[in-house]
């Protein structure tokens, strides 16, 4: 009986979650993708082939997050035909719990968002990579290979702990690399060599140079040493300082975590790529959170039309966004931290929906 109710209602919500993918999917692609698309053609004349190419390329990123949408829609149909048809009724009459009747729903919630993480973390970047390629290889945007005079600072507890410059860098050689190292403030280590390489294992490799240390406790010894090849175990990759920045679409979250790791130990500003990682699983879990609450709208009477289930979605769906909003921008001004920020509306939203579940479990 319980294995035929749970297949009832997932056939239930099927056919709306089907339906709601293809129709947000639509309205976000018209809305924003293909208009701006469309603007780029106009304005710089890519062919209508690029242009067609680009619009697929940013189609899986509209579907992840059309399927938070789509669970809400879903649910509220599924539920409120259920509903209407005195069917909730009858199965707490035949002695099923409330909380057995929605368990299957709540399980389908945390399968969406567990599946659109996958496909935020595989499908999407690659997606995106590609058309960002593509659009930057129409229009001519590839930068050169030589980079001269590149410069930058590590960071430890706050304070200046390596600060390195490179005169050019060549297809992956580095030329006349000067590197300053300091203990507490004061300059402990001055390396200077002819060139070197950043190890894809990880640290650079020096060659032809010397090396200048500073004991703290004889200040008036330096010591010297020469050298044809050293590695110094330096976790920062110099390639990456100079290629252009991906966005966020075109990003894993382990990438984006390896750019704010890396951002911190050159003591930058964290905060926009903190939000934007914590986001990458708080959206996807909002199809969890939109199974609860479209289950509880759902169970009042008279939702069980797809046009009032589809207006009944977007006004959540404005509101979440605007909760959204709200959470980024304390989050950005530094007001709560990041994680919070971007779990803001799903806490409040979360909250609501048991709230209203609770209250019909006693009716």
């Amino acid at each position: 009986m319980l294995r035929i109710l749970d297949r009832y209602l997932l056939k239930e919500l099927i056919g709306p979650f089907l339906f709601g993918i293809a129709a947000f999917t639509f309205i976000l692609s018209g809305s924003t993708v293909l208009f701006a698309l469309i603007g780029e053609a106009v304005r710089n004349n890519i062919p209508m082939t690029i242009i067609m190419q680009l619009f697929l390329y940013k189609l899986p990123y509209m579907i992840v997050l059309s399927f938070p949408m789509s669970t809400l829609l879903a649910t509220i149909i599924a539920f409120g035909r259920l509903s209407a048809d005195s069917e909730i009724m009858a199965f707490r009459a035949g002695g099923i719990a409330f909380s057995r009747l929605v368990t299957p729903i709540f399980i389908t919630g945390l399968l969406v968002s567990l599946t659109t993480i996958w496909f935020n973390e595989s499908i999407v970047p690659r997606a995106s990579h590609s058309g960002e390629l593509l659009y930057r290889s129409f229009m001519g945007q590839q930068k050169p290979t030589i980079k001269k005079n590149v410069n930058f600072t590590e960071y430890k507890d706050g304070l200046p702990y390596r600060i390195i410059n490179v005169a050019e860098i060549d297809n992956g050689l580095l030329q006349r690399i000067s590197v300053a190292e300091y203990e507490k403030g004061q300059l402990a280590r001055l390396i200077r060599s002819d060139s070197g390489r950043w190890l894809p294992t990880g640290g650079w490799e020096f060659y032809d140079g010397v090396m200048h240390s500073f004991p703290p406790d004889t200040p008036d010894r330096v010591l010297f040493l020469s050298f044809k090849k050293e590695y110094i175990d330096i976790p920062i990759n110099p390639m990456s300082l100079h290629q252009r920045n991906k966005n966020v679409e075109e990003m894993t979250s382990k990438e984006l975590k390896e750019k704010i790791e890396e951002k911190q130990s050159l003591g930058q500003d964290t905060l926009t790529d903190s939000m934007n990682y914590h986001m990458k699983f708080s959206v996807p879990f909002a199809s969890l959170i939109f199974s609860i609450l479209g289950a509880s709208v759902g169970l009042k009477p008279h939702r069980s039309s797809s046009a009032m289930g589809l207006g009944i979605s977007l006004i959540v769906i404005f509101i979440y966004y605007i909760l959204l909003s709200v959470g980024m921008g304390l989050g950005l001004a530094g007001t709560v931290p990041p994680v919070i920020g971007a779990w803001l509306p799903n806490i409040i939203v979360g909250l609501f929906g048991l709230y209203l579940l609770k209250r019909l479990s006693y009716q």
